[in-house]
């Protein structure tokens, strides 16, 4: 019965080194990730802006949109 179970010790610590190993797998990629490089920006699904809305430049001013419903232009500067 002892080389039964010797013959199949092999195997089993395989098996359990397998089980733990898809468990850790499993916990890394379920786990809550709010890291900002995985984030997407939030836009709409369509891709539709808000003409009111001013926006940022790459150097940080701001510009803003010609269609603005009072009729004025903010001045960027």
């Amino acid at each position: 019965m002892l080389s039964d179970l010797a013959a199949l010790t092999p195997p089993l610590l395989v098996a359990a080194a397998f089980l733990v190993a898809v468990v850790a797998f499993l916990r890394h990629e379920m786990r809550d990730n709010d890291s900002p490089a995985d984030t997407q920006p939030d836009e709409d699904s369509d891709g539709s802006r808000n003409p009111d809305q001013l926006d940022q430049t790459p150097d940080g001013g701001e510009t803003a949109h010609a269609d603005r419903k009072d009729g004025s232009a903010a001045s960027g500067g």
